[in-house]
């Protein structure tokens, strides 16, 4: 059994945060959160404004509901162009110019550095997220925790 410092119970979230934290401006462009995540092997971003306090986070899943609804508001004013190979384009072109603030979940869950990991376990399974970001109390964004993070401790040995 491991000691009270390496207990899970223990741990807390600045020792598995990932830091610096790659991120967005909340002026940036769709298309520009789309290179980040392809550059970065990441699923998840988040949004911070010109004082770098986090104003939001931007994940595939969103990306992925706001190109179904515009793709949906698409079908619904041009049914018969439903097949052309110019759609998935259009649509493209369509949101990438976009600001991320569109696509971005505004008020996401958000954890302090110095929480218990269990704690933030807790709040990826209650709110089902994948990504907590860690602030500070001022909102200024220090770090990221993702499910891959805990996967990562568990396969760690000890």
């Amino acid at each position: 059994m491991g000691t009270a410092s390496t207990t899970p119970s223990a741990l807390r979230v600045s020792s598995v945060m990932q830091h610096p934290v790659v991120k967005l401006h909340e002026t940036d462009s769709i298309q520009d959160a789309v290179d980040q995540l392809n550059e970065n092997h990441v699923s998840a971003l988040p949004v911070v404004n010109d004082d770098d306090q986090l104003v939001g986070i931007l994940t595939v899943t969103d990306l992925l509901r706001l190109v179904q609804d515009a793709e949906q508001s698409l079908e619904d004013r041009m049914t018969v162009y439903e097949n052309c190979f110019w759609l998935t384009e259009l649509i493209r072109d369509t949101l990438g110019n976009n600001e991320v603030t569109t696509a971005m979940s505004s008020k996401p869950v958000t954890a302090k550095p110095d929480d218990p990991l269990q704690r933030v376990a807790n709040l990826m399974l209650d709110h089902q997220v994948h990504h907590i970001p860690i602030t500070t109390e001022g909102k200024q964004l220090v770090g990221m925790v993702s499910s891959v993070d805990f996967v990562r401790l568990a396969a760690t040995p000890a």
